[in-house]
């Protein structure tokens, strides 16, 4: 079997997902979702200040840490201003904006009206960063939480029903071979998880800027994050659909490895950001093992916090934080090793496909 016909046969299964996705309207149901968040984006307003009133010559200092912390603030920052004292981003409680105007600070607020009008939020940002606190809400909590749970939940089934043997036979009478068949099918819902993930982020990324004026490209970086931690993790749906035909199974054991995997991940953080006495030397080294063996959750969220430069709108995992201002933390090996298990595991998956009788 030559490689064309191998990369045919890899074309036509993709193109099977697709229609495997809108035969089972999961398609139409994940769009509906990411049309929802649209809406959600859409009913955005923002007034108050248009951005922190800072100059080249003014620089930033910080408050008292006694008036910080009344203004529900563990630090805040006031900026000296030329002839007109201070301004400070104030919490929007009045007790904050009266200590802060007893200090001879200008109190700095924004407003946040959500669900055309229903929900408003007074927040001590200005506009941009307003709208990038709400970003990285939608592509951490709701992108990269629950989505790629929702997506492995939504997605399992599509291995299974393509390997029953009253469909796959059919296909196995062609002198195809079989692994193509399966590189196919997962090339195929990758690619699909990868569309809706660009409408999803689009969407609310063009909404917001309809909706505010505002146009935040870092926002983007969300998508190929997002396909990469999905893939990694499918593969092991893939090995599980092959070795057991089960819908069920493979959405359970799916989520319990993700699970697993971020135990490891956050355990071997710990062990070394945080210098964990007490271990011995074969606990330590089973440790490291599991942590480069398998993927790792943990870290692909740490990446996308960083692409997006969330620090200040959301609180970072203090045993990651820690291992990162030791220098200890390696992206690229990280990703590097989570894609080379999820090659590993696919190249399992297709030899047991490929000595399965049928």
């Amino acid at each position: 079997m030559n490689l064309p016909t191998a990369l045919l046969t890899i074309r036509w299964m993709v193109r099977d997902t697709f229609r495997q996705s809108l035969v089972s309207r999961l398609f139409w149901v994940m769009l509906s979702v990411s049309v929802l968040c649209v809406l959600f984006c859409l009913s955005v307003r923002i007034s108050g200040d248009e951005a922190l009133p800072t100059r080249e010559y003014e620089t930033p200092m910080r408050l008292n840490p006694e008036i910080a912390r009344q203004m529900g603030r563990d630090n805040a920052f006031a900026f000296g201003l030329v002839g007109s004292g201070l301004a400070v981003e104030a919490a929007a409680d009045p007790l904050g904006k009266k200590l802060a105007r007893d200090e001879g600070l200008d109190v700095f607020q924004t407003e946040l009206t959500l669900g055309f009008g229903a929900f408003k939020v007074l927040t001590a940002r200005d506009r941009k960063d307003a709208v990038r606190w709400l970003q990285v809400w939608l592509s951490g909590a709701v992108a990269d939480t629950v989505g790629i749970f929702l997506v492995l939940i939504w997605t399992a089934g599509f291995l299974p029903t393509f390997l029953d043997p009253n469909q796959v036979t059919v296909l196995l009478a062609k002198p195809v071979p079989r692994w193509s068949l399966l590189v196919g099918k997962y090339a195929g819902v990758l690619l699909f998880v990868a569309v809706q993930a660009s409408v999803f982020v689009l969407g609310t990324w063009l909404a917001l800027g309809i909706s505010t004026g505002i146009f935040d490209g870092l926002y983007l970086l969300t998508i190929p994050l997002l396909v990469v931690h999905f893939g990694i993790f499918y593969s092991f749906s893939v090995l599980l659909a092959v070795w057991t035909r089960n819908t069920v199974v493979c959405v359970f054991g799916s989520l319990l490895f993700w699970v697993v995997c971020w135990g490891m991940n956050y355990a071997r953080v710990s062990m070394v950001g945080r210098n964990l006495e007490g271990m011995t030397p074969v606990s330590r080294g089973m440790m490291e093992a599991g942590y480069w063996m398998l993927p790792k959750p943990g870290d692909m969220s740490l990446i996308l916090y960083d692409a997006l430069k969330a620090e200040g709108f959301s609180m970072k995992v203090p045993e990651f934080k820690a291992l990162q201002d030791q220098g200890k933390f390696h992206p690229e090996l990280s990703v590097l090793a989570s894609l080379a298990f999820a090659l590993v595991i696919l190249a399992i998956a297709a030899r047991e496909f490929q000595t399965m009788d049928y």
